[in-house]
């Protein structure tokens, strides 16, 4: 692999972190308990990528936030991967599931909002599932344009679509708005999106038709919303301070009894995977 760092170990070390990776490590061990997609879903996720990006033998697909590779265990030889983080605990759970050949995966943490570890024109694929958001969409783009093959490339972002009124919609919702309220401005990850691949078009990368992958019946109470939140060092995709996220969390826990009748009440609702792509032509 033509990379600008090289493998030492399951997990290599690249790029100068400005968030602290000790904010998603905490969530390492449990997160695909918490906020892990249905296991049934995941492997068509990653065939569907693998389709959009048009992506054959010995082409090199980027997951930026690979996390405990969920999705990322999925891709394998004889495309190559490379799986960025900024937590080593989130990798090192990932090398747990790695069984392929390891010529053909590579796992780095490293700041994605810093330099990409790799070379130029040399990504077919750049896939993230519920990442981009967190990061800087002026970077991001310039980053993308950057490491994009020369043969073409395909920016894939995948989302979690949730029913507005179901309660894991409505608790977001709220939570969102007790932050701003607090001087905090949660990270939105469709309006992020947006101006990402706004930025990319400007550069002849052609947005595709959306892709709905995989559907699914969810059973969610308000209480398991809190006490996700409880476990986070942040909120909303940032470091908010301690003091601050539990008083947003009280102020939701009151706001939750009386808008669902108590903590612990059950709803069923529809959740849905989609992929949204942007294109960018071949130079040749």
């Amino acid at each position: 692999m033509r990379l600008t760092t090289h493998k030492d170990s399951h997990v290599s070390q690249a790029g100068s972190t400005r968030a602290s990776p000790e904010f998603f490590d905490g969530q390492a061990g449990f997160f695909e308990k918490r906020a892990g997609l249905p296991e049934h879903c995941c492997r068509d996720i990653a065939k569907a990528v693998l389709e959009i990006g048009e992506i054959g033998p010995a082409d090199l697909l980027v997951e930026v936030g690979a996390g405990t590779g969920q999705l990322g265990r999925w891709f394998g030889a004889p495309l190559r991967y490379v799986g960025l983080d900024l937590s080593a605990g989130m990798l090192n759970e990932f090398s747990r599931y790695s069984d392929s050949d390891p010529a053909s995966r590579l796992l780095i943490q490293a700041d994605a909002n810093a330099s990409w570890p790799l070379a130029d024109r040399v990504v077919r694929v750049i896939f993230s599932s519920r990442t981009m958001h967190l990061l800087n969409q002026d970077h991001v783009a310039r980053e993308f344009l950057r490491v994009a093959s020369s043969a073409g490339a395909t920016l894939i972002l995948g989302r979690v679509e949730r029913e507005p009124e179901s309660v894991r919609a409505r608790m977001a919702k709220e939570m969102n708005e007790r932050l701003r309220a607090h001087g905090f401005a949660g990270r939105r990850g469709e309006r992020q999106n947006r101006k990402l691949f706004e930025l990319c078009s400007g550069s002849g990368a052609v947005a595709l038709e959306p892709l709905t992958v995989a559907s699914w019946s969810t059973i969610a109470s308000p209480r398991q919303s809190l006490d996700s939140w409880r476990s986070k060092q942040g909120l909303g995709g940032l470091p908010v301070p301690d003091k601050i996220r539990a008083e947003v969390v009280r102020e939701l826990e009151g706001w939750a009894e009386e808008e669902f009748g108590g903590l612990n009440r059950e709803f069923e609702s529809e959740e849905s995977y989609v992929l949204k792509s942007l294109r960018l032509p071949s130079t040749r």
